[in-house]
């Protein structure tokens, strides 16, 4: 298949990675002539230094050979314009990122407009799973789905874990109820567990069960699922407005610390219901004033992911329970959870998500990049057409550095094992490294 990409900012970066991962054939157009020769040293593409807004360079692409146009550059306007441009001269599929909330409401998401055949938002995807963690319970990292109550939750194993030193086995037996390890980042070792797998202090472990499951384990690892009734949101990005747009509708006490006076009467007028305080979260005094301290939750989602992380960790040092921030930088999160943190979030990695999610073979509900691309988390439906309807698992000739982690059928849901025959229906989550997703795709693709 052939990519061609518009923007090499982080999100055209990361994009064109996993699919160069897949052996996929990728062009990138870049303006910046900086940045194109450091994509060219870095990737292994065609890269073209020139503006993407032209009929003639999306002819020098050959983009009527292409399968699929992704326009991620900074402008949702140059984004929409390619989108427009290329309708006119093929039928290739068309993604566009837009960041204007005049662009990206609901009924924009996900459907035609403007030229493109999908469009997406990071910073709408971000809320949703800032939303998606806190109706967790701000436990951990949160991967959800959407056909199932599943979800995957990332932990340290820290020193005095209850998981330490012990295999996979014993943990299930000990735990007493339907969950798995389905992942393990040990170092720089990505690893796809066996029964008989340790495991030790200083893994990065995703388990997968549903909700119940879930809070029952994080219990016994002594990490109390929280039942947020009070919430601090900082920062007036998109991010922002969008969590204030998704939470001011639940039963939670939502106050907002905006620096300028401006955005600040805007966010008070735009959400009458939130308690809206001018003034600059740097200052240790607000949070006394305010009986800050006070509240379950705080949400940094700035356009500094250093004052998110550093406000985060103050605002949990002064009393408040659970702390996510919003950071793009691998780098960051990892430190930011080793500091305390209790989830992170990352724009970019929204998007990523997104796009990688549409062009995915097969009826894939739920996309999920994990370890910075070296790994993946789906969740796909069974139907009549799909390869896999009627087989059983060991059947399926799974690659080994794969697992169906799970499969929720009815509202019920099944660690499955090799005699689990899949019906009609069926949600499955697999985890799976990036380099076996083809076969993945083949696997369970829709004939």
């Amino acid at each position: 298949m052939k990519f061609i990409i518009a923007g090499a900012g982080s999100v055209g970066y990361d994009i064109a990675k996993h699919l160069i991962k897949e052996g996929k054939d990728v062009i990138l157009v870049e303006k910046d002539p900086v940045r194109a020769k450091f994509i060219e040293t870095e990737l292994d593409c065609i890269v073209l230094n020139r503006e993407i807004n032209s009929l003639q360079v999306l002819k020098d692409t050959n983009i009527e050979d292409g399968d699929y146009f992704i326009a991620v550059t900074e402008s949702d306007e140059v984004n929409l314009i390619a989108c427009s441009i290329v309708s006119t001269v093929t039928n290739v599929k068309k993604i566009a990122r837009v960041r204007n909330l005049e662009y990206s409401h609901a009924e924009v998401l996900g459907r035609p407009f403007l030229g493109a055949d999908y469009v997406i938002s990071p910073e709408i995807e971000a809320a949703k799973q800032i939303a998606d963690i806190i109706d967790k319970g701000v436990a951990s990292d949160v991967l959800a789905f959407e056909g199932s109550d599943i979800t995957v939750r990332a932990g340290m194993v820290e020193k005095n874990s209850i998981f330490k030193n012990k295999s996979l086995i014993k943990i299930r037996k000990e735990i007493g109820k339907p969950f798995i390890i389905a992942f393990i980042k040990r170092g720089d070792k990505a690893i796809v567990p066996a029964g008989e797998t340790v495991i030790r202090e200083g893994d990065n472990i995703f388990i997968v069960a549903d909700s119940k499951t879930m809070n029952y384990i994080f219990h016994k690892l002594g990490k109390k699922i929280l039942k947020v009734k009070s919430a601090l949101i900082i920062g007036t990005t998109r991010i922002a407005v969008n969590l204030l747009r998704t939470l001011s509708n639940r039963p939670i006490k939502l106050t907002a610390i905006i620096d300028d006076y401006e955005e600040a009467k805007k966010i008070s007028r735009a959400f009458p219901n939130v308690l809206v305080i001018n003034d600059d979260v740097r200052d240790e005094a607000i949070f006394e004033e305010e009986k800050l301290n006070e509240l379950d939750l705080i949400v940094t989602v700035t356009d500094n992911q250093e004052l998110n992380v550093i406000t985060s960790l103050y605002a949990k040092n002064i009393g408040i329970s659970r702390a996510v921030a919003a950071v793009n930088k691998q780098s960051y999160m990892s430190i930011a959870q080793k500091l305390g943190v209790d989830a992170t979030v990352s724009p970019k990695k929204s998007a990523v998500d997104a796009i990688l999610k549409y062009i995915r073979k097969g009826d894939i509900k739920t996309f999920h990049s994990l370890l910075q691309g070296d790994a993946e988390a789906i969740e796909l439906i069974i139907n009549e057409r799909c390869s896999a309807y009627g087989k059983a698992v060991k059947n399926l000739n799974m690659p080994s550095d794969s697992i169906i982690a799970a499969v929720t059928r009815d509202g019920i849901v099944h660690i499955p094992d090799g005699n689990f025959t899949f019906q009609t229906g069926d949600a499955a989550v697999i985890i799976m490294k990036s380099s076996v997703s083809g076969k993945i795709e083949t696997i369970f693709a829709n004939n």
